[in-house]
């Protein structure tokens, strides 16, 4: 028994690399818990280590970089030159102590409401950075900032869902058994989360009492990515681990249609890790999601159904218009498809430099790398336009943006607006 046995500090490295779930671990025993340190130990023996961050702020979830614990990284292949004028300046910097990866923030009654895993939970203006409405909630928080109707959303690392009013003041705590593991989603009268246990929960809008409650066998390794649902109309669409895309009936939980974005596959745990990253695009009668080791799929969002996928070895969750798809790949590559899945073009550049999860202005395309510097691209060629240092560590979810202002989050608490000269 005592070769089957993980150090604390193991059981802090496998964690942070995906390769043991907190909260699964620690309810696990017997043979099934020996299973579980077994593959773990493997999964760091081979340096098979991942960690992971939010796609988007507005559609969120990204896999940053490998081995995160380790000091022997890879080094970064150097910055290419720009060549062209730098389309993207500063506006302002503030700092918050460290941020959580998937962090995202929301944009409500015009500020920036940003929550830490230490339970700051604190409000920007947009344009200046200058700080004003701090809430502290002593357990600390588990993930970002959701709003919708007058009021925040956040959860908690003691396992309960915090709303407060426009005022700033609690309005209700409920508790969810687990610890929430996606970011809050707000709409059609409820609030959804995925907890640990990886069931899909939702509350009550006004007062907090849950709605409905869905669950889904976990598999034996996930990743510690957080992702959220998105809700329109009356249907509640989510991405699961184990390439499970999700729709559901608002009103009283009923599943719709459960759809794989791409099936487990390889011998090892490890291979056959194939969770949906970040938030799925919805839009226009389609649902696109992307899963890591696997595909980027769209489908039907009535049905179900399949209309294409493309194999793609994604590390973060989509950003996506009416018109095209961005998303970044496992070697830093980004790569753009047409609404209909046929490749655009292919940014090759910035390969080895451990990118974000991208986002979309109305021209530009931006994606950070590991060292904090944010990138912006061309839609239409995906050429280099612009470069800007925002932060010492690498963002905890892709850029937000809004016509041509943006904003970043960095796992090292820095906070930055920006402007883009061509957004």
């Amino acid at each position: 028994m005592s070769q089957m046995k993980l150090s604390k500090q193991q059981q802090v490295e496998a964690i942070a690399a995906g390769c043991l779930d907190a909260a699964a671990f620690a309810e696990i025993g017997g043979s099934t818990r020996r299973s579980a340190i077994a593959r773990a130990l493997k999964c760091l023996a081979a340096g098979s280590a991942v960690g992971s961050s939010l796609s988007a702020c507005s559609a969120l979830n990204t896999v940053s970089s490998w081995m995160p614990w380790s000091s022997a990284k890879p080094k970064l292949p150097p910055l290419p030159e720009l060549g062209v004028s730098n389309q993207l300046s500063l506006l302002w910097r503030t700092n918050l102590d460290e941020i959580g990866q998937g962090f995202a923030p929301s944009i409500f009654e015009g500020k920036l409401f940003v929550a830490t895993r230490s339970g700051m939970l604190s409000a920007f203006d947009l344009t200046s950075g200058q700080r004003g409405f701090e809430y502290r909630y002593p357990k600390g928080f588990s993930s970002g900032v959701a709003s919708l109707e007058g009021r925040l959303f956040a959860a908690g690392r003691d396992g309960f869902l915090l709303a407060w009013d426009r005022s700033g003041a609690l309005q209700w705590s409920s508790y969810l058994g687990a610890e929430a593991v996606s970011v809050p989603a707000a709409g059609a009268g409820i609030v959804v989360v995925r907890t640990s246990d990886n069931r899909i929960q939702a509350l009550d809008l006004e007062r907090g009492q849950v709605r409905w409650s869905i669950a889904r066998q976990s598999p034996p390794l996930v990743l510690r990515a957080t992702n959220a649902a998105v809700i329109q109309g009356q249907t509640v669409f989510i991405g699961l681990p184990g390439g499970r895309m999700m729709a559901v009936n608002a009103a009283n939980g009923q599943v719709i249609w459960e759809a794989s974005v791409s099936a487990p596959r390889g011998t090892t745990e490890i291979e056959r890790l194939s969770d949906v990253l970040g938030q799925p695009i919805v839009s226009e009668g389609e649902v696109l999601a992307a899963s890591f080791q696997g595909k980027l799929s769209s489908f039907d969002s009535q049905s179900g159904q399949l209309r294409w996928a493309r194999d793609f070895t994604a590390v973060g969750g989509l950003a996506a218009d009416a018109v095209q798809v961005i998303a970044v790949d496992d070697r830093g590559q980004i790569q753009s498809f047409s609404r209909s899945g046929a490749p655009q073009w292919k940014q090759e550049a910035l390969r080895g430099r451990r990118l974000s999860a991208p986002a979309l202005g109305s021209r530009l395309g931006l994606v950070a790398d590991e060292e904090g510097v944010l990138h912006a691209l061309g839609r239409e060629q995906g050429q280099l336009l612009g470069r800007l240092s925002v932060a010492s560590k690498p963002l905890v979810c892709a850029p937000l943006l809004d016509q041509q202002q943006g904003w970043t989050i960095a796992g090292d608490g820095s906070i930055t607006g920006f402007r883009m000269t061509h957004a």
